[in-house]
């Protein structure tokens, strides 16, 4: 029989290579995971929706934004502004802070006797961005969701 063994020292390298490459693996999915789950929100909207009115003679309007978060995160959070872009609105929250598992709601004019337009018609949809700082991270978080009109 003319079958020879593969040798020992070969042998080893193999090894030591498939090792080499099941810990990088096993790395960069750690790695992945750990950012993943750093970079998850803490603050869900759990409602978004605008409410417009407009004057009888159609030519002014107010728009109204009623929202809902819930703290999902197991630290406080300080909720510190929401921000509409389509109407270049941002309102700013003073030390309202929220704690794992409160639920906060509220409803703030967004446009008031604003120049009628057709934007902001019932159907349409708007992003609303929040901003929050998580207690014990520097940086500010967002989140963000499109809201109807009503």
């Amino acid at each position: 029989m003319g079958v020879k063994a593969i040798s020992p020292v070969i042998a080893t390298l193999i090894l030591i290579a498939i090792a080499v490459i099941a810990g990088v693996f096993v790395l960069r999915q750690f790695i992945l995971l750990s950012t993943t789950s750093g970079q998850q929100n803490m603050l869900q909207i759990q409602d978004v929706t605008f409410f417009r009115t407009v004057t009888p003679d159609s030519t002014k309007m107010n728009v109204t934004l009623q929202f809902s978060v819930k703290n999902i995160g197991t630290r406080q959070i300080t909720l510190v502004s929401v921000k509409v872009p389509d109407a270049n609105f941002e309102h700013g929250f003073t030390n309202l802070r929220l704690n794992p598992g409160q639920t906060y709601t509220d409803s703030v004019a967004v446009l008031t006797n604003a120049d009628y337009s057709q934007v902001w018609d019932s159907g349409t949809e708007h992003v609303v961005i929040f901003v929050y700082k998580v207690q014990g991270q520097p940086n500010n978080q967002t989140v963000s969701q499109k809201g109807t009109v009503q």
